[in-house]
């Protein structure tokens, strides 16, 4: 009775101290004060059962032993249906089974209708632990379930081009991009990874208008392109990309953050005009918890100690092709709540940032729409990375985490109307 007992106090405490200290919702710290004041009374249930079976100094030791039973009882019951309900196998289910067994053993042996007939006040004890379990079942489906749905994500980005200016020469354009990363909603998220890309668009007039013959083909290129009548585009060059806020960062609701880039190419490249496109993935902060400390850490494909960066590593088969270039960051993730964290796997992040073997970066004429720099993502168990996560598997990293990816608007500028505001 008393191993039991001290057991099942355990249990609470450690649920108790990590989210009362440490959930990411304020209803989840009450949650763990709650599971802390019921550690207390586990504890004194042990001490309580020396006195029941022996002496009976205190008056009420039964009670006391028959609350804290009754308490270990709904918890034990509580964590295993989370645990059934997540479909996931951690060692901790078989604690939640013996607890549960033993529970059960020590209400039978306690014989709950005598003890019940010596406390003043039975129903307001009942009533008591009824609301106390109601309250943590209740707390738990809101904060996993409600809170999701009636507040999602909203993330904003936005490019948007300043002023450009000319060198002395005026054989250099230098044009800022502003790019913004908005958080409209009510939520906060963490960033997982983050890009930008500007383009230098090549095209040319044509007299003849454009058939539907030349519509299909840019339609294969680029499924999403506009068509033009009298346009013939010839393709895009990547002039400048990179990263744009800083991995594992957050942003509260209604903050805002800016960055400011300032992209430089030759006056006379002979493009029509300047695109701009941004992106970025987030996760929820109150459902997980990244070690913001180990993400910031960027692992390497190349040996960083040689003088031609030797390519070292190569990333899974579905992330990028054997010899391409990386910079993958990697983390774990904890769950918003010590009782997820116990009933589920343990999580990890890993996002690469891809540079593949065809970028020549300095022969531009060899190059083309989809040899830039790309991003990939996955959050799986340990050492399961080369998996591709398929359509449901990011269906449920949505449900489970708020992983979202925001696109910004395409942002394009003619090239002739940005070199007359720069005074050309």
């Amino acid at each position: 009775m008393v191993i039991g007992s001290l057991t099942s106090a355990s249990v609470l405490f450690k649920i108790g101290v990590t989210d009362a200290l440490g959930a990411l919702t304020y209803t989840g710290r009450i949650e763990g004060s709650l599971f802390l004041i019921a550690a207390i009374l586990e504890t004194v249930t042990a001490i309580a059962v020396f006195d029941h079976w022996g002496k009976r100094r205190l008056t009420y030791s039964g009670a006391i032993i028959l609350v804290g039973v009754t308490i270990s009882l709904l918890v034990s019951l509580l964590l295993l249906s989370v645990q059934i309900y997540g479909g996931e196998y951690t060692h901790y289910l078989w604690l939640w089974l013996a607890l549960l067994i033993w529970s059960a053993w020590a209400l039978r042996r306690l014989e709950p209708h005598h003890i019940l007939k010596e406390i003043t006040h039975p129903k307001s004890l009942a009533v008591g632990a009824v609301v106390s379990a109601f309250f943590v079942a209740s707390n738990f489906a809101y904060t996993q379930v409600y809170i999701p749905y009636a507040s999602p994500v909203q993330a904003r980005v936005i490019a948007k081009l300043g002023t450009p200016s000319m060198n002395q020469k005026r054989t250099i354009l230098y044009l800022p991009v502003e790019l913004h990363y908005q958080n409209s909603g009510k939520v906060g998220f963490t960033l997982l990874g983050s890009q930008y890309s500007v383009y230098g668009r090549t095209a040319k007039f044509v007299e003849r208008p454009n058939r539907l013959t030349e519509w299909k083909d840019d339609m294969e290129k680029e499924p999403m392109s506009d068509l033009y009548r009298h346009t013939e585009v010839q393709g895009r060059n990547l002039i400048s990309a990179g990263e744009f806020f800083r991995a594992g960062n957050s942003l509260d609701p209604d903050q805002e953050f800016v960055e400011k880039k300032i992209v430089e190419f030759p006056a006379g490249a002979e493009y029509d005009s300047i695109e701009v496109v941004a992106s970025a993935t987030a996760i929820r902060t109150d459902r997980g918890d990244l070690d913001d400390v180990d993400y910031s850490i960027p692992y390497y494909s190349w040996d960083t100690a040689s003088a031609g960066r030797k390519h070292l590593y190569d990333a899974p088969g579905w992330v990028a092709q054997p010899g391409d270039e990386y910079i993958a960051h990697h983390a774990q993730i904890h769950y918003g709540s010590e009782i997820l964290n116990m009933t589920r796997k343990p999580r990890y992040v890993t996002y690469w940032r891809v540079i593949r073997k065809e970028f020549s970066g300095a022969n531009p004429e060899n190059e083309n729409d989809f040899t830039e720099p790309y991003n990939a993502l996955t959050i799986s168990e340990l050492h399961e990375e080369a998996r591709e996560p398929s359509t449901s598997d990011y269906d449920e990293l949505y449900d489970r985490y708020g992983l979202q990816e925001t696109y910004s608007p395409w942002l394009r500028e003619s090239l002739p109307a940005l070199l007359k505001a720069a005074g050309r």
